[in-house]
């Protein structure tokens, strides 16, 4: 299947026709294109209210500084790498020898909390990396490098991602599936409040309360969205379909 290519418009537009505020071939005002932003943009503040986040796969590129191993990121508070905010990372690497007709890329091996605490290291070691660990907190993400780089080498590392904001005709592309119909289904609801006379049967307010539940009972840092089903209520059969999973 070919990857097709979403902006925040085209979250707004395809809200507006799931409420049948717009017809096929119908092109958006700028008042909804705006108050379909600013909808969105409050619904991820009420999610990280809730600690509920809205994983996507990107890539973000810094330069080292020299004797310095730690780095925090965050967008809402002050920070060495102003960026959304991230729950986990996928990989990384940096590279010796850039301006140089053949540059060496290393990758950096990725520390889980036990290995990077319960390990003995050696404190102002400056030469090149070959470890890092990830510390989310609430409001930033810090990464340590150990050893300390000894020089600025650029850095690139690809990480799930938090939208914590999004911007006109920001791309989307990179969200999952999942997350972009339920923001679909969230952002049509509440157009309901500027569009009264707007088409929201009982069959799309279900479609939105089971997509938001299984959003809600989630892993954080699982894009395929496959919740545990420890949480999920009580059915016929419950303690079969538990020891069978």
């Amino acid at each position: 299947m070919a990857q097709v290519t979403r902006t925040t418009n085209d979250l707004i537009i395809s809200s507006l026709y799931l409420l049948g505020e717009l017809g096929v071939g119908e092109t958006p005002d700028n008042f909804m294109i705006s108050t379909g932003l600013e909808i969105l943009n409050e619904i991820l503040d009420g999610f990280s209210a809730d600690s509920i986040y809205i994983p996507y796969i990107t890539t973000i590129d810094f330069s080292m500084v020299p004797n310095k191993d730690t780095y925090s990121f965050s967008d809402i508070a002050p920070a060495d790498i102003v960026t959304n905010r991230f729950i986990d990372l996928v990989y990384a690497n940096y590279t010796v020898e850039e301006n140089s007709e053949s540059p060496i890329v290393y990758p950096l091996k990725i520390l889980s909390k036990a290995e990077y605490y319960n390990v003995i290291r050696l404190d102002n070691l400056d030469t090149r990396p070959g470890f890092i660990f990830m510390n989310k907190q609430p409001t930033e993400t810090f990464i340590t490098l150990y050893p300390s780089p000894d020089q600025p080498y650029p850095c690139s590392i690809q990480v799930k991602g938090m939208l914590n904001f999004l911007s006109a005709n920001e791309d989307l592309t990179q969200l999952p599936p999942y997350y972009a119909r339920f923001l679909k289904y969230a952002l049509a609801r509440e157009f309901l409040s500027y569009y009264p006379s707007g088409n929201w049967p009982q069959t799309a307010e279900q479609k939105y309360q089971e997509l938001y539940a299984n959003l809600k009972a989630g892993n954080e840092v699982d894009l395929t969205l496959r919740p545990s089903q420890l949480l999920i209520t009580p059915q016929p059969y419950y303690w079969q379909t538990i020891l069978s999973y």
